[in-house]
């Protein structure tokens, strides 16, 4: 089972992961390969490596060609991220 999508397990990934997820994020529907090497100036092997180290980590998923982002949740104990009632 992948770990949970929080955003502590965002702010450890690497910076150029973390731009992938948020340009994903921008698209809740997904977007393919395709349309994230417009966005990431980053080479295709590269990106499609950090795609799947996101999928590993809970961040991303994959349905046939599109990637989406994993919408984050808070993080149990953390007073920032908790409903205020």
């Amino acid at each position: 089972m992948p770990p949970r999508a929080d955003s502590a397990t965002l702010n450890v990934q690497p910076r150029q992961r973390r731009a992938v997820y948020e340009a994903l994020a921008k698209q809740p529907a997904g977007r393919s390969v395709k349309e994230l090497l417009d966005d990431c100036e980053i080479p295709e092997s590269e990106l499609r490596e950090t795609l799947r180290k996101l999928d590993q980590a809970g961040l991303a998923r994959r349905a046939n060609r599109i990637w989406q982002a994993v919408p984050l949740e808070p993080r149990d104990g953390d007073p920032r991220t908790e409903e205020i009632v």
